[in-house]
This record gives C-alpha cells, sequence and structure tokens, in this order.
C-alpha cells in the first residue's frame, strides 16, 4: 500500500511540471509554442536571471526550477541598450559575426543530448522593451536542434520578464 501511496505521488509532482509548462493560466514571464507545444516560465517560478550586460554584450538564460525548459538570449553589438528596442530578421542580421542567438533547451525532448537545444534560425526577433531589469519581446520564425539539419519547424513565443 506504502508503495502505491508513494508512485502515486511521484506522478503528481510530473503533472505538476508538466501543467506549468503546458496550461494557459497564471502569471508568465516566458511562453513558448514549438512542435505542437506550449512551454511557459512563470514570473513567480523565475530562478534569479543569469544576465551579463557589459559593453554592448548581453546574456540572459530563463528557467525555473523542476521545469524542463529554459530560454537562452545573446546579443552583441546590437545597440539594443542605447534604444532599449529593437527588431531583428534571422539569419540576416548575423551575417560575419552573430550578433543575436535565442535558443531553447527541452530536457523532456526525445532526442539525443545536443539536439535537446533548440536554435531559433530563421525569423524575425522584436524587443520593444529592454533594460537591466526588464524585457518585453516577441519572436516568430523556425528552428531546430542544434546539429539537426533538416526539418525546421515553428516557433513563436514572448518574454515579458522582471528580473
Amino acid at each position: 500500500m506504502g508503495t502505491i501511496l508513494l508512485v502515486s505521488c511521484k506522478n503528481v509532482q510530473k503533472k505538476d511540471v508538466a501543467d506549468s509548462t503546458g496550461s494557459l493560466s497564471g502569471n508568465f514571464a516566458v511562453e513558448v509554442t514549438m512542435e505542437n507545444q506550449v512551454f511557459h516560465i512563470e514570473q513567480e517560478n523565475l530562478l534569479p536571471i543569469k544576465q551579463t550586460f557589459a559593453n554592448d554584450s548581453i546574456l540572459l538564460l530563463f528557467r525555473a526550477e523542476g521545469n524542463p525548459f529554459q530560454l537562452n538570449l545573446n546579443l552583441t553589438h546590437t545597440d539594443v541598450l542605447d534604444n532599449q528596442s529593437g527588431e531583428y530578421s534571422i539569419p540576416d542580421v548575423n551575417a560575419g559575426k552573430i550578433k543575436v542567438d535565442l535558443n531553447f533547451f527541452n530536457a523532456d525532448r526525445d532526442v539525443k543530448r545536443t539536439n535537446k537545444r533548440i536554435v531559433f534560425k530563421k525569423g524575425t526577433i522584436v524587443i520593444k522593451k529592454l533594460t537591466e531589469n526588464k524585457l518585453e519581446m516577441t519572436f516568430t520564425g523556425e528552428g531546430s536542434g542544434m546539429i539537426e539539419r533538416d526539418g525546421n519547424f515553428p516557433i513563436s513565443g514572448k518574454i515579458n520578464a522582471s528580473y
């Protein structure tokens, strides 16, 4: 009887994690749609944002404990801090040196480890507001696993996070 109760509790915990990444209720900092799934990171569950703001090099990592999904945004030499906004067309803006890198990590993706990292390869990123403690952004386009050559799939989402 104790074993059945223990297994049931573990299933409830897994369901809670799934609900936190798939439901449409709550105060979301991050919402991403890809591969027929919707992933969320709630504002109140955000772990301290790993961030760097130095010499027009901005690195932001959004994640939450127990959530298999993460979003990573890197901006280099874009002057976005001066303007506090910007619009970028991928891959055009990255001709030469990579200036805008948007990628995601989905620990639950049923692929080899390297392809759990998903790269936004083509589309538009609109940063409505970026400061050292706030990001408002939308993106629409396509991407695939880090070393997947073919099989791009639609990716869209938004960020409205305070950190």
